[in-house]
């Protein structure tokens, strides 16, 4: 019989004892042949069990298109100029950037390199023939994850979300508050939830990510693989913009006992979500919020400078898309199935509570000179400074 992921499973916590929901995350998603992001499905889109904002249009694609030209023109146009994304899937967030760079006859697409992060063979080939296939002057040079860092934008679109995190319950009777929900193996080899108790340094650790203690049975995530994220931008530019967009909120309000105690990881399926974590791992998504508070806290600390902290909304909103959205609506190749398509999805690209209300965190990366240039608060970079305005 074939051997599946719960047996790999099974047979660590054999070796080793009960896992953290961490090292049982990272197996779900990334096991080599049997993780969620490994198999040949795509797992985004209508078809797949979640859809970002990529898919659904590329009005998104666009903005960015509007902030990378800028960053790239106020660095005074380096050639040439690195897009690095992480979690770059199939290319639809890098082919909708591409194709407003040509409706927009920008320069920078004689700069431009991609650097896609995607640990999926089929996506990374599935990027690359979506980009060939782009009527472009020049193919488009698509450069290997050890590239030696340059000048560029980095973006982070649903990434971290992603990243494997720890799960803690607020347990009075133990020595430290604390206990680690950890995954273990019940009697009739069923996976379950196993409650450890935290030793000095381990305690100390999520005491200085959480701040407050958490109230008796109150649940809680920490994502300290994203705490070292911020060090890797600095080997994929050398100076320029990060930008990260997630579902985020600041680290106090995720602890809120009142709006939070269970905390908010959850798995996703068929556009569907659920608590149960555990269940069918390579086959479900994983996610937690992002703790918006401790990433500045990691940016800082590498060496990055939080330039703005806004929403997707907002961006989109600023981003100087008035001509673009005319162009779909009224322009000569205009059709109603694409003017409906645009108006569905500004419709939760604009709304707070939906898509919408995402983060928008940038960063930036360099000399005080480079930052600076991007920072300038009476010129902020399109959509880092906009009022939310309607556009559907």
């Amino acid at each position: 019989m074939e051997e599946t992921l719960v047996d790999r499973i099974r047979a660590e916590i054999g070796e080793r004892g009960p896992i953290s929901f961490a090292r049982f995350m990272e197996r779900a998603l990334t096991e080599p042949g049997l993780g969620y992001y490994m198999g040949p499905r795509a797992r985004a889109g209508r078809e797949g069990d979640f859809i970002t904002a990529p898919e659904m249009h590329g009005i998104l694609g666009s903005a960015l298109a509007r902030l990378i030209a800028h960053t790239w023109e106020r660095l005074d146009r380096p050639e040439p100029f690195r897009y690095p994304e992480y979690g770059a899937g199939s290319g639809a967030l890098v082919c909708a950037i591409v194709d407003q760079l040509v409706r927009d006859a920008s320069p920078l697409l004689e700069a431009l390199e991609i650097q896609p992060i995607e640990i999926n063979a089929n996506r990374r080939e599935e990027l690359t023939a979506a980009l060939r296939d782009r009527a472009l002057r020049r193919p488009m040079n698509i450069v290997p994850v050890d590239a030696t860092p340059i000048a560029g934008v980095v973006v982070a679109n649903e990434y971290l979300d992603a990243l494997p995190f720890h799960i803690f319950v607020g347990r009075a009777a133990t020595a430290h508050g604390l206990a680690e929900r950890r995954v273990g193996v019940n009697a009739h080899g069923a996976l379950e939830w196993v409650e450890a108790p935290l030793n000095e340094s381990e305690a100390e650790r999520v005491r200085q990510r959480f701040g407050a203690p958490l109230a008796e049975g109150q649940r809680a995530e920490a994502c300290f693989a994203a705490d070292a994220w911020p060090r890797e931008l600095t080997q994929r530019i050398s100076h320029g913009l990060a930008v990260v967009i997630d579902y985020g909120r600041e680290g106090a309000e995720l602890r809120d006992p009142t709006i939070r105690a269970a905390g908010t990881a959850l798995a996703y399926q068929g556009h569907r979500a659920t608590d149960n974590l555990l269940a069918d791992p390579g086959g479900r998504d994983l996610t937690a919020h992002v703790d918006l508070t401790a990433l500045r806290a990691a940016a800082t600390a590498s060496g990055l400078t939080p330039i703005a902290s806004t929403s997707q909304a907002a961006l989109i909103a600023g981003a100087g898309l008035d001509d673009e959205i005319e162009r779909i609506r009224r322009g000569p190749e205009a059709t109603l199935e694409g003017a409906i398509a645009l108006r569905s999805a500004l419709a939760r690209l604009m709304n707070p509570r939906s898509l919408g209300g995402f983060a928008v965190e940038l960063f930036g990366l360099g000399s005080a000179e480079h930052v600076s240039r991007l920072s300038d608060a009476s010129n902020p970079l399109p959509g880092a400074a906009a009022p939310i305005r309607p556009l559907v």
